[in-house]
């Protein structure tokens, strides 16, 4: 009986030093757009009638990026930033919008969230550029021909924007590049369409130490047995 409740308590002590290292956290934040009607449609920069592309459906898109929490309480506001995302395009006809692995590492995306001491987000401005992600898949040649490219300006005061610039092509004996178009998508932003959560990141230099005394103890502890072994105790 003493020995079972004294791996109880052992046990319970383990836990209890787990549960209470220190830890770091990150947030994560994602922001999803309302549905964006076409307000525009281009031909080599010229614009088109926009009532003769009804049938094109509005689309959404999401993104997230993930900061270290900082102490809002320090300042009146706390702003983050950020370069690296995910992103995805929210449409019933997505995939033929955007049929190929986004390259989501363009030098030119980024942004930044600003949060009052309360934790609520007071604005945001955010731009990423993106275009196809060159895989040892991809045809170079279509790559080049088709020239993909999508942008996203998502902003508390300007509201949200997408526009997907491609050229299509068509065969002549050969296949050739046609005029470029640009079709794009606006509507107002909402401060609601936000979500933040809090991950918790254990420290690993902590959890290290508690591993490395943990195992000495138990190595310590089958040490002396091993020796008590020898007289017969």
């Amino acid at each position: 009986m003493r020995g079972t409740r004294y791996w109880a308590a052992r046990c319970l002590a383990v836990i209890t030093l787990v549960i209470s290292l220190p830890a770091s956290a990150h947030l994560v934040f994602t922001y999803t757009s309302n549905e964006l009607p076409l307000t525009a449609y281009t031909i080599n920069g010229y614009p088109e009638n926009i009532n003769d592309y009804k049938d094109i459906l509005p689309l959404a898109f999401s993104y997230s990026f993930t900061v270290p929490e900082q102490d809002l309480s320090l300042q009146p506001s706390t702003t983050f930033r950020f370069t690296d995302f995910t992103f995805s395009l929210i449409s019933p006809i997505a995939e033929s919008i955007i049929y190929y692995t986004l390259d989501l590492t363009s030098s030119r995306s980024g942004g930044w969230v600003t949060l009052d001491q309360s934790g609520n987000i007071t604005g945001w401005n955010v731009m990423l550029r993106m275009t196809e992600l060159i895989t040892p898949e991809t045809n170079l040649f279509f790559h080049r021909l088709s020239n993909n490219f999508i942008a996203v300006k998502s902003s508390s005061e300007d509201g949200d924007k997408l526009s997907n610039r491609f050229h299509p092509s068509t065969w002549h004996g050969y296949y050739i590049q046609l005029a470029k178009i640009q079709m794009s998508y606006s509507g107002a932003s909402n401060f609601n369409n936000w979500t933040i959560e809090r991950v918790a990141v254990p420290e690993a230099g902590s959890a290290g130490l508690l591993v490395m005394g943990l195992s000495a103890l138990f190595w310590l502890r089958g040490g002396r047995k091993n020796i008590l072994s020898l007289f017969g105790r």
